[in-house]
């Protein structure tokens, strides 16, 4: 077993605080345990943060960065994190105004202005006490690639509720001596939402169907492999 910081170097003890492989270079031997160097730092650190007390003006500006969602990630250099809470507010706002639908907004803005505002300061007390604090993002994309049919799904309900809410009020209004042009503009969005949900649908059907194909093909290959056994046997 090799150090963690040494990697060309035998691991002799392990951490009593990090429980990591750490050689002789490494260790401190404090009243008889072994820590590593960078556990030591990490305590220094520590220690003189909680002595450090942030004034008036200084808890005065956080708050007024962790009232705009994402601003005091960033402002504690938790870009990524913060970019995305920001973001995807801003975006909710545009969202959901653009697709008539400005009744749903609330639904999404006020859970993610309060995450937002006390995330920043859970990120902020990690980081007085020491801790290490990643920069990582709070939901992974990746998961809208993964689950195209949902999305389109909820693509195509957005899209024709959007579609619905506008030319509604056209028909209202129409009756009332209304203006339809209004309508169309405002249901230029939506369109092009139903559009896009359809167009993930379709990709997710191919998908499953060459995943089936796929699995067809699988299991014809392992009968053939059986069949093929079974006539090696009988020979």
């Amino acid at each position: 077993m090799n150090c963690k910081y040494h990697k060309n170097s035998e691991a002799k003890f392990i951490c009593d605080k990090c429980k990591q492989p750490i050689c002789e270079e490494c260790s401190v031997d404090v009243n008889g345990n072994k820590i590593c160097s960078s556990c030591i730092q990490k305590s220094l650190f520590s220690e003189n943060r909680q002595y450090q007390k942030n004034g008036f003006f200084a808890n005065l500006a956080f708050f007024c960065f962790a009232v705009v969602p994402g601003a005091a990630q960033m402002y504690m250099g938790l870009f990524k994190r913060g970019f995305q809470l920001m973001f995807g507010f801003i975006s909710a706002i545009v969202l959901f105004s653009y697709l008539n639908t400005e009744g749903m907004m609330l639904l999404v803005i006020i859970p993610t202005w309060f995450f937002s505002f006390f995330d920043s300061y859970a990120m902020r007390r990690r980081i007085k006490k020491g801790e290490e604090v990643e920069d990582s993002v709070i939901f992974d994309y990746n998961i809208l690639i993964e689950n195209k049919r949902i999305v389109g799904m909820v693509m195509l309900f957005l899209g024709i509720l959007g579609v619905v809410n506008a030319f509604g009020r056209s028909v209202f209004q129409l009756v009332f001596g209304g203006d339809l042009y209004w309508s169309i503009r405002r249901s230029i969005m939506p369109i092009a939402l139903i559009g896009a949900g359809v167009y993930m649908l379709s990709k997710s059907k191919k998908k499953e169907e060459v995943k089936n194909t796929e699995d067809i093909i699988e299991i014809e290959e392992e009968n053939e492999e059986e069949n093929e056994e079974e006539i090696e046997a009988a020979e």
